[in-house]
């Protein structure tokens, strides 16, 4: 009898879940066709011209991005064989564990996903950033970054993300693991409109190959408008986008994948069951959470520096933030990114509106575009956004945005911390200042996963509750924001779904054949979260720093001088520790034995459950190298105003050897004289992200300073 099928599986869609679904489909035997809209882009064919007509969009003449408008957020699209790899900044990044919120699925998370991270890090070809081989140097963007974070003490919050590109000799050809040939990349900063150079470790030239390699067979120009149930397996209709009169495309399979992204899926499962009713039993779930990942964009033009910006990978550096937002925190990432010369001449050309072209001529052209580089911040937004359909058919976003506001307001009011540190003017994109729109170039969600079909659209696997056979494999399947740029996510989530659905299918024990080739990778941004994590939890409440000066009185000897500087980093965790306890950081003379040494240690202020107000314990190190103590305590003995300020104001100090020295011990009286205790009240300060925090945070303490000082 004739097998009525054209093939086992149609997938639909060559992005990041799309390529992975049809290169493990193919490799595990079966017959399978690639759906894309778009066309199959090389190095030189993209665009670069400052026209429109040039290949740039996709509503002009099916070009490379597609710019959806879904209400009060735009979304950005690549289209080609390859989808969004041909366009995106190429960061290769797992979300952290500790981020993910109750939303994600245990199928979801890190412990089920990082070996299938681990695989699509080798299908990738990913590494972090290297040196420019023109100058032996690292991008110009990527030092500013670095010595900025370094200087606010944060230098673990920064690091090189792994990015799907290759580096090396910018000449020379040489085949990656897929037998693609690859050359080094040239550092143009151009990944984002597409790789004219071949560098760029694109679907196409990883996943995809594979693919057709192992028999998968491509069909470009053809766009999905329809799937339906038909005679136990599946019809697929798709148009001709460059040809719209020409007559519909059919394909009958036995399975389907979709993966044409989070906005394109979700809308055309949304057509099939509320206008075309050819799958009328999805779930009502449908559509629910969807996300814009936090993205949100602005533009950094740099005063005093004249270091080309736009050199280097699109992205190169990673920095993983918390900024507290009223009484609670926002955490996201910023990145840096190269603005492409030929986009800033495309918007100068090109701006129909006469409101954007004035803003753009105003605040971005009259400067060179080469000192211009873009902040990309991604964070978790509330991920309730809801896809509906318009009356045309297509998609559209309602979301409840108020949660979504204190994202946006952390993210730019790092904007003027980052123009005061780096010396640059801040621009906010003219989609937000003129139209208070956001865009996301990481659409994700619509399709959730469920245990049924009252609690999502899909199963673990991807298969769509009631619809045996037809699966999802792209972002829309991610439950909420990844707060970290998604491709990697995407690529693992589809690897271990692709893996399952084909082990349903009679094969229970495959495996990818690359597996025995695949090592643990470098997962850079886990370290950026953790130190980010741990500074979160010391800082909470935040915190006060203030100095204080103490010395032995008039002709006193031995003559001792003290200078130390006090921090609490959290008012949070120093208030839950019985210790109390404060670090000290400082100068210290001691005659005898230094004229001027480092002296470090900790203080316990009213420490809890001991008679003493104060105790500190400081160590220094002598002309002559030799290590010693300091101890000392401030005892209250009444509550009487004078003698309170006397136990409050008078140090009795032991200046002693340290445990692995020999030598005479010091004993002494450090006060506070009255100047001293001025310039102490005066250096008082809050270390809160807002004035508003910094001053709650000085009243907060000094309450618990008094109750302290009183009840001793």
């Amino acid at each position: 009898m004739t097998d009525p099928y054209e093939a086992d599986v149609i997938v639909v869609g060559s992005g990041f879940g799309g390529a992975v679904a049809a290169a493990r489909l193919a490799q595990a035997g079966f017959s399978v066709i690639v759906v894309e809209r778009g066309r199959r882009w090389r190095p030189g064919d993209f665009p670069r011209r400052p026209r429109l007509e040039d290949g740039w969009l996709w509503e002009v003449g099916q070009g490379l991005y597609d710019i959806r408008w879904l209400g009060r957020m735009g979304s950005v699209h690549g289209a080609g064989w390859g989808g969004g790899s041909l366009v995106y900044a190429n960061v290769f990044a797992r979300p952290y564990e500790g981020a993910l919120d109750e939303s994600w699925p245990a199928h979801l998370r890190r412990e089920a996903l990082d070996p299938y991270y681990d695989l699509a890090a080798y299908m990738m070809g990913v590494a972090p950033v290297g040196d420019d081989p023109r100058t032996g140097q690292p991008p110009a963007r990527t030092k500013l970054v670095e010595r900025l974070i370094q200087e606010m003490t944060m230098s673990e919050a920064t690091v090189r993300p792994n990015l799907a590109v290759t580096f090396g000799d910018p000449e020379t050809w040489r085949p990656n693991a897929h037998g693609v040939p690859r050359r080094g990349c040239a550092f143009v900063g151009e990944c984002v409109i597409g790789c004219n150079h071949g560098a760029k470790n694109t679907l196409d030239n990883t996943y995809l190959a594979v693919a057709e390699r192992c028999g998968a067979r491509a069909v470009t120009d053809a766009e999905v408008r329809r799937v339906e149930t038909r005679d136990g397996g599946y019809a697929v209709i798709a148009s001709t986008p460059s040809d719209p009169g020409a007559a519909q495309r059919e394909w009958f399979v036995r399975r389907v994948v979709l993966a044409a992204g989070a906005v394109a899926t979700t809308e055309l499962l949304l057509r099939c069951r509320d206008v075309h009713r050819t799958l009328p039993g999805l779930s009502r779930q449908l559509g629910h959470g969807f996300s814009g990942n936090g993205d949100f964009l602005t533009l950094a033009e740099l005063r005093d520096n004249h270091d080309d910006m736009t050199t280097g990978p699109t992205i190169t550096t990673n920095t993983v933030l918390d900024v507290p937002e009223g009484r609670r925190s926002v955490w996201f990432q910023v990145q840096d990114g190269a603005f492409p010369p030929p986009l800033h001449t495309l918007f100068d050309t090109v701006l129909p509106a006469r409101a954007a072209r004035a803003w753009w001529r105003r605040k971005v052209r009259r400067t060179t575009p080469r000192h211009i580089f873009t902040v990309l911040a991604m964070g978790r937004d509330s991920g309730n956004g809801t896809l509906r359909l318009d009356r045309s058919g297509r998609a559209g976003l309602s979301w409840r945005n108020r949660w979504q506001g204190h994202l946006y307001r952390s993210q730019t009011r790092v904007g003027p911390l980052l123009a005061r540190l780096l010396h640059a003017r801040l621009y906010l994109p003219v989609t937000w200042s003129l139209l208070r729109r956001t865009i996301t170039v990481h659409a994700l969600g619509g399709v959730r996963p469920g245990r049924d079909i009252t609690t999502g659209v899909v199963d673990e696997a991807g298969e769509v509750h009631g619809y045996p056979g037809l699966f999802v494999m792209d972002g829309s399947v991610l439950p909420a924001a990844t707060g970290v740029n998604p491709s990697a996510t995407i690529l693992a989530a589809a690897e271990r779904s692709v893996e399952t659905v084909i082990r349903r299918s009679g094969r229970p024990g495959w495996r990818a054949p690359e597996w025995h080739s695949v090592s643990r990778a470098e997962v850079p941004e886990d370290a950026a979260f953790a130190f980010m994590s741990e500074r979160h939890a010391s800082t909470k409440g935040d915190g006060i720093v203030f100095a204080e000066r103490m010395s032995t009185r008039g002709n006193e000897h031995p003559r001792v001088v003290m200078t130390l500087r006090a921090e609490i980093p959290g008012l949070d965790r120093f208030l839950a520790d019985p210790a109390r306890p404060v670090s000290m950081r400082g100068v210290i003379e001691v005659e005898g034995l230094t004229s001027r040494a480092d002296v470090t240690g900790t203080l316990s202020l009213f420490p809890r459950g001991r008679q003493e107000a104060m105790s500190y314990t400081l160590r220094f190190h002598d002309a002559d190298g030799l290590p010693w103590q300091v101890r000392g305590v401030k005892t209250v003995r009444s509550r009487a105003p004078m003698a309170l300020l006397a136990g409050l104001t008078n140090l009795h100090t032991e200046i002693v050897p340290d445990d692995t020295a020999s030598g005479e011990g010091r004993r002494c009286v450090l006060s506070i004289g009255s100047r001293d205790l001025v310039r102490l009240g005066a250096s008082l300060t809050g270390t809160g992200f807002t004035r508003a925090r910094r001053l709650r945070v000085l009243l907060r303490f000094a309450s618990f300073f008094a109750a302290s000082a009183i009840r001793r």
